[in-house]
Parts: C-alpha cells; sequence; structure tokens
C-alpha cells in the first residue's frame, strides 16, 4: 500500500529537465510531433525524408539503398583566427599547437567539401563550412577525421538544425553568393553543369542547413545529383533506369518518324487527288462541257 502524500508536500521541481525548443521547420509536444516548411510542390515524400535529415543523411542515404554510404573528401581548406581583431590565416596540418588552442577567441574554421558514395556513385555532393572553438572537436573533426556526421554520433549530441532552403534544378546564384566560401575551386561538384553520372543539371535537387551544437557550428550546401534515385533505387545505381530511360527516348523518337512519315505520305496523297482533280475540271471547261452537270 502506497503512504499517503502529505497534505503540505510542495510540487517536485524538475530543473534537470532541459525547456522545449521549438523551430519554424519541427514542433512537438508530449504525444504530437510536426515537419512544417513550405517545401516545392513537385517534392515527394521520399525526397522530404532526406530533405528533412539533420545531420545523418548517410544513415538515411544507407537504409534507403541498403547499402554503405561512403564519404570520400574532395577538398578542404582550412582557417585559423588567433586573435578575434585578427584575420584568419591558412592553417596547415597536422597542427597539435593549433588544434589545442582552438577556443571562441580563436576559432578554426574549415571549408570542406565530400561526396557521399553509394556503390561508388555518388549520391550526393556536400559543401560546407565548419567553425570549431573547443580543442577536443578540433581533435576529433581536423585529427581524426571524422566527418560532419559522425561527429554529432560520437559526442552523443543532437543539433540544432534549420533548414534554410531548399530547390530543384540548378543552385540559384544568390543562395551560391552568400557564402562565397561555397564556390569550389574544382568543377566536380555537379552544382553547374552536367554531373558525373551524365545526369542533367535540371534533375538536381539540393537543400542548405545549418547544424549547431556548442563549439561546433555547420552551414551545408548539398546537392542530389538526379532526382532519379529517389524513385528507381537501384536501378539507379546500376544506370539500369538510364539504358530503359534511353530506350523509352529511341522508342519515342522513332514513333515520332513514323508518325511524321505517314503524315507526310497521307498529305502526298490527298495532295495528288487535288490536283487529278483539278486537271479533270480544266480538260472538262478547256472542252466546253460543264463541270458540274445536273438531270431536269
Amino acid at each position: 500500500m502506497e503512504a499517503p502524500i502529505p497534505l503540505d508536500a510542495s510540487p517536485r521541481s524538475f530543473s534537470s529537465i532541459p525547456t522545449p525548443k521549438m523551430t519554424s521547420f519541427e514542433s512537438y509536444n508530449a504525444k504530437t510531433t510536426s515537419i512544417s516548411y513550405p517545401w516545392p510542390s513537385e517534392v515527394t515524400g521520399v525526397e522530404r525524408i532526406a530533405l528533412s535529415a539533420q545531420g545523418d543523411l548517410q544513415r538515411v542515404l544507407s537504409a534507403f539503398f541498403a547499402r554503405p554510404i561512403v564519404i570520400a573528401l574532395v577538398y578542404s581548406n582550412t582557417l585559423r583566427q588567433k586573435t578575434p581583431q585578427s584575420p584568419p590565416e591558412p592553417l596547415v596540418l597536422p597542427n597539435p599547437q593549433a588544434i589545442a588552442s582552438a577556443s571562441p577567441t580563436s576559432p578554426i574554421t574549415q571549408t570542406r567539401q565530400v561526396h557521399l558514395l553509394c556503390g561508388g556513385k555518388i549520391a550526393c555532393t556536400a559543401t560546407s563550412i565548419v567553425r570549431i572553438t573547443s580543442p577536443d572537436i578540433a581533435h576529433l573533426f581536423l585529427e581524426e577525421k571524422y566527418a560532419i556526421g559522425q561527429m554529432f554520433r560520437r559526442l552523443e549530441k543532437v543539433p540544432a538544425f534549420e533548414l534554410l532552403s531548399v530547390g530543384l534544378g540548378p543552385v540559384v546564384e544568390q543562395e551560391k553568393s552568400k557564402k562565397s566560401l561555397f564556390a569550389s575551386p574544382t568543377s566536380s561538384s555537379g552544382e553547374n553543369g552536367s554531373t558525373s553520372g551524365g545526369e542533367s543539371k535540371e534533375d538536381q535537387l539540393w537543400r542548405k542547413y545549418k547544424l549547431v551544437i556548442p563549439d561546433f557550428e555547420c552551414e551545408i550546401l548539398e546537392v542530389f545529383p538526379s532526382r532519379d534515385m529517389f524513385v528507381d533505387g537501384e536501378a539507379w545505381l546500376s544506370g539500369e533506369n538510364q539504358v530503359a530511360q534511353s530506350s523509352r527516348k529511341d522508342y519515342s523518337v522513332n514513333l515520332t518518324i513514323r508518325l511524321s512519315k505517314a503524315q507526310q505520305s497521307f498529305f502526298l496523297v490527298v495532295l495528288v487527288a487535288c490536283i487529278l482533280v483539278a486537271s479533270f475540271e480544266g480538260a472538262l471547261l478547256y472542252s466546253g462541257r460543264a463541270v458540274n452537270c445536273y438531270s431536269h
């Protein structure tokens, strides 16, 4: 039998429980979670799942393709600011002294681009600006080479997430110009022109977002090379969908040609018939006979 609660007992204080943090993207209460964002009308449900990933895109893509997702570094540029007043300077790694001195007043920033590879094919190109203000985090990220997504799992922290923009086709210029560091020194990002898999940039899907935990802030631009990947899955990885699309395109072209030839033949027959009728009527007029004869 439970002991009776004293009448003068004061309510318990749960000061150790953090206050719920809501964002314009996601809100929740004890029983309900809601995602709210002005998605482009063309975006599908599967695409929204990938676009909503909060530092765990590798896990989401691995679950979708049922294959490992591997991070491949394309380039990285690291800068160090020795004092709040000094300009950022290039940082050559490894540099244990600089790593140990990382702090809010002496931050380390890195601009990097990586490919998320699945079966050797680029499933996503991610260009990031990372700001580090802690020696421990600098060690994990710059020396142990943890990728951004793995950093949150390694530190056992859920990042604050802000989805800044989403788009279809080429990345709009104003998004890239907001941060000049997003400009790639190479042409392999797939943001402009055709992607490495031969898909047109018109097929791209992209998003720009922020991830933040204490001492580790990231702003990321991700470009998915083709929306077909979210429809065809394994067939997209193997290239079978491109063969099928090519076959459908060839069939469509051949059908158009056949229809065009049929139309040309029809018009030719009509033209010949018109010429014959005109010749017949001309012969009748020449012989003095009426073209149209009626019986009375």
